[in-house]
């Protein structure tokens, strides 16, 4: 076993030799200059390795289960229910349909507010540049990694056993969902900022808070505002869904209009979410041009 170990680990020293070989090129003044090693073939190996095995774990598992013959036999149904959503649109269901987009948007609105809220004492104590040589922000950083590893649906589902069913479970879902998002992604725009100002109006007596105040809160508020308005946009498509788990909201209705196979209520339901995305899409990105 030794010996064999023996012979692999001189085959890759000889493979790597050989390489920096190659990779050196000699100057017309003797001197040798060795290029950078390339990660590019590597990165490509590993890269088609991770998708092979999950090809193989998914898709390939999947047609050996249900085989190509009935995949591409069931394929058709897709086009059927498109079909029929197009052709029997039920407007006379409009008027069903507004309580619950009423609700979808309140529990967006409500969870992204409330959320980003609480984010911002969170993102500044996770910050390590704010916060210095304390372990505060690496215990905070281990807590938001815990919290976005469940999507909303999750929160929805748990919190419904405990609360019972209802927007408020909705809300409750968006504002954990919206705290994980808002709160990562602010600590590491506070961790990259020019922190120049802040050392100095700190060596003034400041506290850590007023200097924050003065010097990062100028540099953030802009981007900050920005993530508020696309995490919205995420909260409202997914609230619409949260009523799949019975959190409220337009996707409880669209559930059950789904079991009962009434798809013309559906695509109204569809039709209905799809213009309030859109204009909340148009205001969203208008203002964070204004604030860019």
């Amino acid at each position: 076993m030794k010996t064999l170990c023996s012979k692999i680990s001189n085959y890759i020293k000889t493979l790597i030799k050989r390489n920096q070989i190659h990779r050196t090129a000699i100057l017309k003044d003797g001197t040798s200059i060795t290029r950078p090693f390339s990660y590019s073939l590597i990165s490509m190996i590993i890269t088609l390795s991770i998708f092979m095995f999950f090809w193989n774990l998914i898709v390939s598992a999947f047609f050996k289960r249900f085989g190509v013959g009935t995949f591409f036999s069931n394929f058709s149904n897709f086009f059927t229910i498109i079909k029929r959503m197009v052709l029997e649109v039920n407007w006379s269901y409009f008027n069903n349909v507004l309580g619950p987009m009423a609700d979808t948007i309140r529990i967006a609105v409500i969870g992204t507010i409330v959320g980003s809220l609480i984010a911002i004492p969170f993102s500044i104590l996770a910050s390590q540049n704010i916060m210095g040589k304390s372990k505060v922000p690496t215990i905070i950083k281990f807590f938001l990694s815990i919290i976005r590893t469940f999507p909303i649906l999750v929160y929805a589902l748990i919190l419904s056993y405990i609360f019972g069913y209802g927007p408020f479970v909705g809300v409750l879902a968006t504002i954990i969902f919206t705290f994980g998002i808002i709160t990562k992604m602010m600590y590491e725009i506070i961790e990259t900022t020019d922190m120049g100002a802040f050392i100095a109006i700190e060596a003034t007596g400041a506290t850590k808070l007023q200097a924050f105040s003065a010097a990062v809160v100028p540099q953030i508020m802009g981007r900050f505002y920005s993530i508020v308005l696309y995490n919205f946009e995420i909260n409202l498509r997914a609230s619409a869904i949260l009523g799949f788990v019975n959190a409220g909201g337009i996707g409880r209705i669209m559930n059950d209009q789904m079991a009962l196979q009434r798809y013309g209520d559906v695509a109204l339901m569809v039709l209905a979410l799809l213009f309030v995305v859109i204009i909340v899409q148009n205001i969203s990105q208008y203002l964070r041009k204004r604030l860019s």
